[in-house]
Order: structure tokens, then C-alpha cells, then sequence
């Protein structure tokens, strides 16, 4: 019988502090994948950019004191079977890069519209089936984001 269990927000901001754990800690992409549904995913980008979770970790290994303030995300259901959601919502990040730029700021403050695609394993876990940034504005005077 599927499990007919309704995915809610807190279980959605559950699984978004653990990956943004992961991301500030440095976790590799091979243990992080334990958040998505498929080994080999991607972290889209709003420039058309596809990141395998390796190269997400990677890029953000340039950065120190990573924040990330999870903003409020509206949740529509897509399936029960399996129990299936989509998550839209902000998140609010800044961190510091560890070699200071030449010149201007060190810190780079942004809002990053995210675009999930959520399911529920048969073990309860939530995990992500498709992870999507649809904009992302840096605030007035932040760092820039150097790729």
C-alpha cells in the first residue's frame, strides 16, 4: 500500500538544514548524495549551469562562514504515489571567501529563489529529485560571486 503521507514544510526545512550543513561542513558529493534520490544529480543554475554535487562542494570550498536562512517555501503537491511535492521558496546565504579580494567587499550577501522537487522514500527519508536555483540577486554591498 504507497504511503499516502503528506510531505509538510518541516520536514522540508529538515531536509534543507541538513544539506546546507553538508554544504558549509565541505561534505563530498558522495555522502551528500544521500540526500538525493538519484546518486548522480545536479544543482541547476540559474545561468543554465547543471553542478554534479562534487563540483557544488568544490565551489563552495572557496568560501568560509557560509549562512543560509531558509525564507518561507510554498509546497504543491505532484504525486502520492510516491508521495511527491514541489518546494518553492528563498533562501538567504552569505559567506566570506577565505583569500580576500584585492579590492571592495569580502562578504557576499544574496537571495537565491530555489525550485525543489521533493519525494518520500519507502524508509520515511525525504530526499530531493531535482534541486533548481531559478534567480539568485546579490544585495547591495556584497562581494561579488566569482565562479
Amino acid at each position: 500500500m504507497p504511503n499516502q503521507q503528506n510531505i509538510t514544510a518541516l520536514e522540508v526545512y529538515d531536509l534543507a538544514r541538513d544539506w546546507f550543513h553538508g554544504v558549509t561542513t565541505g561534505e563530498s558529493g558522495s555522502t551528500i548524495a544521500r540526500l538525493f534520490r538519484y546518486p548522480d544529480a545536479r544543482i541547476y543554475a540559474p545561468n543554465g549551469q547543471a553542478f554534479t554535487l562534487e563540483e557544488h562542494r568544490v565551489l563552495h570550498s572557496k568560501w568560509i562562514s557560509d549562512r543560509h536562512v531558509l525564507g518561507d517555501f510554498q509546497l504543491i503537491s505532484i504525486s502520492d504515489d510516491p508521495p511527491r511535492i514541489r518546494a518553492t521558496g528563498t533562501v538567504y546565504w552569505e559567506a566570506r571567501y577565505i583569500e580576500p579580494l584585492s579590492s571592495g567587499p569580502n562578504l557576499i550577501k544574496a537571495v537565491a529563489g530555489e525550485d525543489w522537487m521533493i519525494e518520500r522514500l519507502p524508509n520515511e527519508k525525504l530526499c530531493f529529485v531535482l534541486y533548481c536555483t531559478r534567480f539568485f540577486h546579490l544585495l547591495p554591498e556584497s562581494a561579488p560571486v566569482l565562479l
